[in-house]
């Protein structure tokens, strides 16, 4: 018993030594530890722009970034709403689904407003990608397409 007690303390205590016998991670500018790159971090975009794919790499306007910026926001808020309505269809189609006495009129409606709110968010998503392609110039358009063609 003594030597299962002993053995087990030995074992333990070279476990925590191996822990704390770890070199400190090296300092950074801002105080945190630094980040590995990675495929989400390892490249820094100049500025902060939502919509499409590719408009950072493009030479836009402050006026155009915040036009962009107001519909990206405007039409995730819509998207957001919309899917919270489909959350909420999913939960009424589960407990429908858990009834012992299945309604399939409610469930074949159920299942109806679920894609009919898929077909306008995906039309949503549509719509938000048109009004800012509105918002660019010609050349820009083309910049984009020829980025999205290349990457």
């Amino acid at each position: 018993m003594f030597k299962k007690f002993l053995t087990t303390i030995i074992l333990s205590m070279l476990v925590v030594s191996s822990v704390f016998a770890q070199p400190p991670t090296p300092p950074s500018e801002n105080g945190y530890a630094p980040m590995p790159p990675t495929h989400r971090h390892g490249r820094q975009h100049h500025r902060h722009i939502h919509g499409i794919r590719g408009l950072e790499w493009i030479n836009l306007t402050e006026e155009q970034i915040n036009e962009i910026n107001k519909i990206d926001y405007d039409y995730e808020n819509k998207i957001r709403e919309a899917e919270y309505r489909k959350r909420g269809i999913d939960y009424e189609f589960e407990f429908e689904r858990e009834k012992a006495d299945i309604d399939l009129k409610t469930i074949k409606d159920l299942i109806n407003q679920r894609k009919d709110i898929e077909k306008e968010i995906d039309y949503l998503r549509i719509e938000k990608e048109v009004s800012i392609f509105n918002v660019l110039t010609a050349e820009q358009k083309e910049q984009i397409n020829r980025i999205r063609y290349y990457r």
